[in-house]
């Protein structure tokens, strides 16, 4: 028993052990389920220090296995640590100031009393309606572009009949047009010529090859002006030559000459071989090869990958003593061992593969490197069940060089092995790299072997009795006209193109870059190919239908292929607004939740339909909210549209069988009724709303493009007064009479229900009931139609979309909350503003309203960035204390108000991260307070961490007890808004922690793992995809996918001249502003702080205008262009003694006067003596001017003509120009001491190019003087120009050089001699300037 005791105690010890640890964690988990049980049902309270549980008197903590003490108990909140005050009092408070400022100063009451007192009438919800309306506009959009394509084909097969007997072979070269003959067009977004087709082609192009350009550009022009949705037209012929309307310079591209390498290369052979194509690029950079040919290798390897779409298929991989792949086969099993689709994505991430392949010190194991490639095609082939592959090519790029005699059989016997297998369905084409002027005989000799898979040479055996298909061999030296040389690699598939038109997936247009499709169809003479005709589309007009769908009934629309590509969804910007190209991604990735996958099946493979779909809660993206759901519904309906690839779809997220719908409404209270175009018609009172012409005497009314049954033709077209006028009648109009001007139904109404808020804010303007109005930008409403009334009324950007703004989305996503936005830079002049805003709810009866309500509009006020700090300094005093820091920041944990935000030269878009890290790395630990999130953007693949903060906060957040506690701080939620408010008492000197951020860019430093208590700023990380599958690498990485980025407000681009005599709306009085908070709130006002650069500070602090002290800096650059030098406030400089230099200059001055003097009497004797020339020809009926043709007269509307930025141009001073406008391109001829009478030049010779220096770079671009002889075809020309040059009357040098139109400018041209007695010279004539 002796020895027995010990071990039974120690055993008995265990047990308690044990019994304590399991009671430990059964009350751990009974505490989380009963935080979970708090969090979910709406609010979460905090535990503090010393608060006892319901059945416990302590709490235990358990220590980590690292030491960590995982406590999450804070310590009680102890007002005397901010001298007294209770965080939660003052957050009522300043609750209560908001609420107050929401409902009096916008007129959130006011205007949600107006919408519950208008009539309303129930219409049926009909959801089949609207997708057939939906797919009956695409269908008809498609059908016009598909009849112009066939037309322009129609026309070039004609053509080329006539061809065969009387070659068409005028070339006008893109590269050789002027410059002064591009105009800049908004619609293509670089400079362009509607007159003219242009061509691009290579060096060595056929003398008589086929280019119907010329008698095409008619047949073009024609189709624009009946289709103004058109972008590019163009024809590319077989031999290389592409013409393309309107003529453009191409200046994007680094070297015109070379464009029509990459210009529709992918389009051109997706046309020509709309099969797909089964492509392994095996690219040598072994040590045989010289840096000029791995630079030719991966040139050719790079053009392989441009010509590619989506439909084909392709491998790559480098070779040397052992091949070299995109991925290392340990990551990814996928792009080693098989071909996979050729996206934009996959084509991207395989050049930058190419371009980043090193020379090896190794020579080349031929034989292994056709071996992977037949292994990749025969893993191909085994996973393409019930897929029938015809035909694979090898590209082969080396110098063909062997490292001994017996390799050439070696690699012969490997071919012949594997295409065995496959029955010679595999071809090879070989591309010998060269360097001039070596000799490469054999190496040729080998390739030449290889391509033809002449086995016979080399004694080896054909496995297959199937014949073999032989490739090309091609040598290369350079990469100049690849596209010729090796662009036409399908050519020994010998494969017929089909009638039936081909659609491109969107892509980013070098030219404008902007979003564009394509559509093609292959040309014919008989049964031979002889080219291709395509025309591109601007996205912005094809799915205006899907990105302009009202989605305020819980619907929404998107568009995919029959492939599965999605062309458009919510989670996309507007094309219009998308800057860089979209990963072509799969729907499935967008609707990511159980069961879509069978819906996406139906979808691609029946015409239409109908699928129901049931998900359990938090199954969800973002595109969809159904936190008020313990299940989600949603039904799926589609239609796919005839004779195109495209399937429109619409998702309902709730049954809806009625809906609620404004009555017609009088507009009697509205009777002045003012369009924004302030600068078409102007209103009787105009002032300046800081740089914009505005009207302080009622709101104007903006109709965004979502208004309109058109978006795009309204986005196309200027807008003209007579159009504004149409507008406002139609608006105004209670008869019914007027004819609809192009707006949608609904539009009418939201007008005149908006415009009876328009007497509450004139009477809250006017009467200045309250110093708010100091700091009050403006007020505005907004409804889901577009319909955007601003008070004061100013003029806005044409293409913006207020449902699409900040404010807007985050009011609605807190319906019936305040809603803070954090500052932003005002586009219209008015500095960094943050933004309230509220929605208003559809009207009923008792006003009784809950936040399921549907929203109707949504009201904003812009103030300074500096009110919403005074209003903190006046709710909590003590914010004012050196030591406190007192923050408003958003359920993003971005800061709308923070003590930082207004030092000089500080970034306004911070995040609680970035200005408080003591505090970020503290309340990461209160997990239920806040939550790293994860989302995946695919458009852009990336993976987006962001801040998630809990609005159902209760309490008051403090430190942890064994947290942080150099910074002392309190937070709590703001009742009724989306933000919290924050006090910091900072007691150290130094941080003791801090938040890792990329001062780069937003890569986030460890994207390899996420931990919540770990702090970092808001970041991104790579999102990798399978590219043989389309799924994500990482399984990991599955998450919502990222809703649509928001759209930052664009500047505005009119065309009006500054007005000087216009009163300002507000009258700021900045220089009697004694405080820095009073100066930073008023509108227009800075507090000057820092010296010139920001390097000193200012001794003695003042409030000025913004313009001379913007950011708190003085003579800081002003982002509108708009600084003043602050002069005033520099110090006089002392005067400098020096010796007299009156005698010296005087002397000097003498000098240079008897010189002038000299050089003057000796022109004037020269040109008293010069020859008279008489023209004794007889006299020439036709004008000058009339070698030009006739452009359509200037518009009567009141259209200004200029490109004056209002409120972002730099103001600089422009260069002064000679009134004797001068052609930059002439020069005397050698030898000649004058121009022999043809100039009017002054005594001063060629002072005025000498004045001129910004326009010498451009004389080399210019033509030369034609030559005098015939010419039947002279590539290079381009047609006559316009008899009638539109004049232009501004003093401002352009942007872009255009021609002098003073000038008349004969460009050179084919010369016809008529007369035996003609006499034809290059004359120089000048105009002088009157204007």
């Amino acid at each position: 028993m002796a020895t027995c005791r010990p071990k039974c105690n120690r055993s008995l010890l265990c047990v308690l052990i044990y019994l304590f640890i399991f009671t430990f964690d059964v009350q751990a988990v009974s505490e989380n389920v009963k935080w979970l049980k708090n969090l979910s049902s709406g609010r979460l309270h905090l535990r503090n220090l010393g608060e006892k549980d319901d059945h416990h008197d302590h709490v235990h903590t358990r220590a980590s296995d690292d030491g960590y003490s995982p406590d999450t108990r804070q310590e009680t909140p102890n007002p005397t640590v901010f001298g007294g005050i209770k965080i939660e009092h003052e957050a009522r408070k300043l609750s209560a100031r908001l609420r107050w400022l929401s409902n009096e100063e916008i007129g959130i009451t006011k205007m949600q009393a107006i919408y519950d007192s208008l009539p309303y009438e129930k219409k049926n919800h009909d959801p089949i309606n609207t997708l057939q309306k939906i797919a009956s506009r695409l269908k008809k959009r498609f059908r016009n572009y598909i009849q112009v394509l066939q037309t322009n084909k129609a026309t070039v097969q004609n053509m080329y009949r006539f061809h065969v007997k009387n070659p068409m072979n005028s070339n006008i070269s893109c590269c050789m047009i002027p410059h002064q003959e591009f105009i800049e067009d908004n619609q293509y977004g670089c400079r362009v010529s509607k007159r003219t087709s242009c061509d691009l082609y290579p060096d060595n192009v056929r003398e008589n090859a086929f280019n119907p350009g010329r008698m095409l550009t008619e047949v073009w022009k024609d189709n624009k002006k009946l289709f103004p949705g058109l972008k590019w037209q163009y024809f590319i012929s077989v031999e290389g030559v592409h013409t393309e309307y309107p003529a453009n310079a191409f200046t994007w591209f680094n070297n015109c000459p070379q464009a029509h390498d990459i210009r529709h290369s992918d389009v051109y052979l997706a046309t020509v071989q709309p099969q797909p194509q089964h492509v392994v690029i095996v690219m040598d950079h072994g040590n045989s090869l010289s840096s000029n040919q791995l630079k030719t290798a991966k040139g050719i390897a790079k053009q392989f990958l441009n010509s590619l779409s989506e439909r084909d298929r392709v491998a790559v991989f480098g070779l040397a003593s052992r091949p070299s792949f995109p991925r290392d086969p340990s990551d990814d099993s996928c792009l080693p061992n098989s071909l996979v689709p050729a996206t934009f994505e996959a084509s991207l991430f395989f050049s930058s593969f190419v371009d980043n392949l090193q020379q090896e010190d190794a020579s080349t194991n031929h034989s292994l490197g056709f071996q992977t490639a037949f292994e990749m095609i025969e893993n191909m082939i085994r996973r393409s069940k019930g897929v029938t592959i015809e035909n694979a090519m090898i590209l082969y790029i080396s110098r063909g060089l062997l490292s001994s005699l017996t390799e050439g059989r070696d690699i012969m016997e490997t071919i012949s092995i594997h295409n065995g297998r496959l029955d010679h369905r595999v071809i090879i084409n070989t591309y010998a790299v060269i360097d001039d002027g070596k000799h490469i005989m054999f190496e040729k000799s080998i390739l030449q072997d290889i391509a033809e898979q002449n086995f016979l040479k080399y004694e080896v055996n054909y496995k297959s009795p199937k014949p073999v298909i032989a490739g090309m061999m091609v040598t290369i030296n350079s990469t100049k006209d690849l596209s010729v040389s090796v662009g036409r690699f399908y050519l020994p598939l010998n494969k017929s193109a089909p009638e039936s038109p081909i659609f491109s997936l969107p892509y980013m247009d070098m030219a404008d870059q902007t979003l564009t499709m394509s559509i093609s169809q292959p040309c014919f003479h008989g049964k031979e190919l002889i080219g291709i005709m395509g025309v591109d589309l601007h996205m912005e007009d094809v799915v205006q239908d899907v990105t302009y769908y009202n989605q305020e009934l819980n619907s929404y629309i998107f568009l995919i292929t029959t492939e599965g590509y999605t062309i458009m969804h919510p989670a996309f910007n507007r094309p219009m607004k998308t800057r860089i190209q979209p990963m072509h991604t799969d729907i499935w990735h967008f609707e990511n939740k159980d069961g879509f996958a069978r819906i996406r099946s139906d979808m691609l493979n029946l015409p239409e339909g109908e699928r129901l779909m049931h998900t359990k809660k938090g199954n969800t993206n973002s595109t969809e909210d159904n936190s008020s759901k313990s299940d989600f519904y949603a039904k799926y309906m589609w239609k796919r549209i005839e004779n195109t690839t495209f399937i429109v779809v619409l998702k309902l997220l709730t049954e809806v069988e009625t809906t609620q719908t404004l009555e017609h409404l009088h507009v009697s209270n509205d009777p002045h009724l003012v369009y924004h175009r302030l600068d078409l018609v102007q209103p009787n009172d105009m002032c300046l709303h800081r740089h914009m012409p505005a009207t302080s005497d009622t709101s104007t009314v903006f109709l965004s493009p979502k208004s309109f049954l058109d978006p795009f033709e309204h986005l196309s077209n200027l807008e003209t007064k007579r159009m504004v006028q149409n507008y406002v009648a139609y608006l105004k109009d209670d008869t019914r009479l007027i004819t609809n001007p192009g707006l949608k139904t609904e539009v009418k109404n939201d007008v005149a229900a908006t415009g009876r808020i328009n007497t509450e804010w004139l009477r809250r303007y006017h009467h200045h009931m309250n110093h708010q109005e100091e700091s009050i930008v403006r007020r505005y409403v907004a409804t889901p139609s577009g319909v955007f009334r601003s008070f004061p009324g100013t003029v806005i950007e044409k293409t913006s979309d207020p449902t699409k703004t900040d404010w807007f989305q985050r009011a609605e996503e807190f319906p019936g909350h305040v809603t803070l936005t954090p500052p932003y830079l005002d586009t219209l002049g008015a500095g960094y503003i943050a933004t309230i805003s509220h929605t208003i709810y559809e009207g009923k009866p008792a006003s009784l309203h809950s936040p399921h309500d549907r929203v109707v509009a949504v009201m904003g006020m812009d103030l300074t960035m500096g009110f919403l700090h005074k209003l903190l300094s006046e709710v909590i005093p003590i914010c004012a204390h050196q030591n406190i820091r007192c923050f408003i920041m958003d359920d993003k944990g971005y800061l709308v108000a923070h003590p930082k935000l207004i030092e000089p030269n500080s970034k306004v878009v911070q995040h609680i991260t970035h200005k408080e890290q003591l505090v970020a790395n503290d309340i990461l630990n209160h997990k239920h307070f806040v939550r790293k999130t994860l989302c995946n953007s695919y458009n852009d693949r990336t993976i987006q961490r962001f801040y998630k903060f809990n609005t159902s906060l209760e309490g008051v957040l403090t430190n942890l007890v064994h947290g942080e506690h150099c910074a002392r701080y309190q937070i709590t939620h703001i009742p009724g808004t989306n933000s919290f408010l924050g006090i910091v008492n900072h007691t150290c000197n130094t941080d003791t922690a801090f938040c890792p951020c990329s001062t780069v860019d937003r890569l986030c430093l460890n994207c390899n793992q996420m931990e919540q208590i770990v702090c970092e700023c808001p970041c991104e990380c790579p999102l990798d995809m399978n590219f043989c599958t389309g799924e994500l690498l990482q399984e990991d990485d599955r998450n919502p996918s990222c809703s649509h980025e928001v759209e930052k407000e664009t500047p505005i681009h009119l065309n009006f001249p500054p007005f000087d005599d216009v009163r300002q709306c507000h009258q700021s009085k900045c220089s009697m502003l004694a405080t820095k908070l009073d100066c930073i709130s008023a509108i227009g006002c800075a507090w000057c702080e820092r010296q010139k650069h920001g390097l000193a500070s200012v001794k003695h602090p003042y409030c000025a205008d913004q313009r001379r002290c913007f950011g708190g800096v003085e003579e800081a650059v002003s982002p509108y262009g708009d600084e003043i030098r602050a002069m005033a406030n520099q110090e006089k400089p002392m005067p400098m003694k020096s010796t007299p230099v009156g005698p010296v200059a005087g002397g000097i001055m003498g000098c240079f006067l008897v010189l002038a003097l000299g050089v003057y009497c000796y022109r004037h004797h020269i040109h008293r003596s010069s020859h008279q020339y008489i023209n004794n020809l007889p006299e020439n009926q036709n004008r000058m001017s009339h070698f030009y043709e006739e452009e359509p007269p200037e518009p009567t509307d009141d259209i200004a003509a200029g490109h004056t930025n209002f409120v972002l141009s730099t103001f600089e001073n422009p260069a002064s120009i000679s009134p004797y406008r001068v052609n930059t391109s002439y020069r005397r001829p050698a030898g000649g001491d004058s121009d022999h009478g043809y100039s009017t030049m002054t005594p001063h010779e060629d002072s005025e190019h000498a004045s001129l220096p910004c326009l010498e770079p451009l004389i080399k671009e210019r033509y030369k003087p034609g030559s005098l002889s015939v010419v039947k075809n002279t590539p290079g020309k381009i047609p006559p120009p316009p008899s009638h040059y539109r004049r232009s009357r501004s003093p401002t040098p352009p942007k872009y050089y255009q021609p002098i139109p003073e000038q008349t400018v004969i460009p050179p041209q084919t010369t016809i001699i008529e007369h035996p007695n003609s006499v034809i010279a290059n004359v120089q004539v000048h105009m002088v300037d009157t204007h």
